[in-house]
């Protein structure tokens, strides 16, 4: 496999992106929103007009999206990926989608002649950029292990978890356990700090603990220096932990604290925080405590 489509060109998609030409793919790239192809032009991809010209003629395609809207569109969509892409060709889905929607893009991909892997991450734009996403994936071994050589610069840990739909699932595992430690971390802080502790000393204990995690001492930092700069988006996240509610009731799994999690961070979108980094939920911890850092 030596030529790629990648249609999305976000936080995510842009340092994967350079991760596929520094090994040497032929790549094709295609975004929704103009403009965010420049960089990687000039690196030595070829810019699409539609999603169908992105797959038109590539060995394997590739979607980075923001929500299952958003892949729908693009792929099963008048001019999208669906219409362009050859037969045996495979497409690789690397969007956090509800189950059901990465079942029915493996369905209509199979109705097609061609093979589909869903392959949600978990890493940062940082990870991103440096190949080192975790990746949840589901559908055929057979046709993961086909696409592997695309996958590996990408990452540094693919895990099968089954037929499509299991890979979603696992992102919503990964997300709201996440969001829910962060979320209890960021408690802590604040709970702390109005306590009169020293934020410094505060981290330097966690990040020694048990507790400790990149995850944790990069937020914690994030706090201390209010830089909401966005490696992984309130957004998304909170469109994450909604997809997981509605799992829930589906499948009468109560989510008793992820349901405090979901109102909080619905709360942190109202006060317009979407666009930054999740840490930023603090802010609306600190307000219900009445705290000012």
């Amino acid at each position: 496999m030596k030529k790629i489509g990648f249609l999305g060109l976000g936080i995510m998609g842009n340092g994967m992106c350079k991760r596929l030409l520094g090994a040497g793919f032929e790549l094709t790239v295609y975004n929704r929103t103009p403009g965010k192809a420049q960089g990687l032009i000039a690196l030595g991809a070829k810019e699409a007009k539609s999603p169908a010209e992105a797959v038109a003629e590539t060995d394997a395609s590739i979607t980075m999206l923001g929500d299952p809207a958003s892949v729908k569109e693009v792929i099963l969509g008048k001019g999208g990926v669906l219409e362009g892409i050859h037969l045996g060709a495979f497409h690789i889905d690397m969007t956090t989608v509800d189950p059901n929607t990465a079942k029915r893009l493996s369905n209509a991909f199979y109705q097609k002649g061609c093979h589909f892997i869903e392959a949600p991450v978990t890493g940062s734009k940082m990870a991103a950029a440096s190949g080192e996403l975790v990746l949840m994936t589901g559908g055929e071994e057979e046709d993961l292990d086909k696409v592997m050589p695309v996958l590996r610069p990408l990452s540094k840990k693919v895990v099968h978890m089954g037929p499509a739909g299991s890979g979603a699932f696992m992102k919503l595992v990964n997300n709201l356990s996440m969001a829910g430690a962060m979320e209890a971390f960021f408690e802590g802080m604040t709970f702390g700090r109005k306590a009169g502790l020293s934020a410094d000393k505060i981290l330097e204990v966690l990040n020694h603990s048990a507790l400790a995690s990149p995850l944790m001492k990069m937020k914690g930092e994030a706090v201390l220096k209010r830089n909401f700069e966005t490696h992984f988006s309130l957004k998304h996240m909170a469109k994450d932990i909604r997809l997981a509610m509605t799992e829930s009731r589906r499948l009468e799994a109560p989510l008793p604290v992820t349901s405090v999690v979901n109102d909080l961070f619905e709360m942190a979108r109202a006060k317009g925080l979407e666009g930054l980094d999740f840490s930023a939920l603090v802010q609306v911890v600190e307000e219900m405590a009445q705290y000012k850092p």
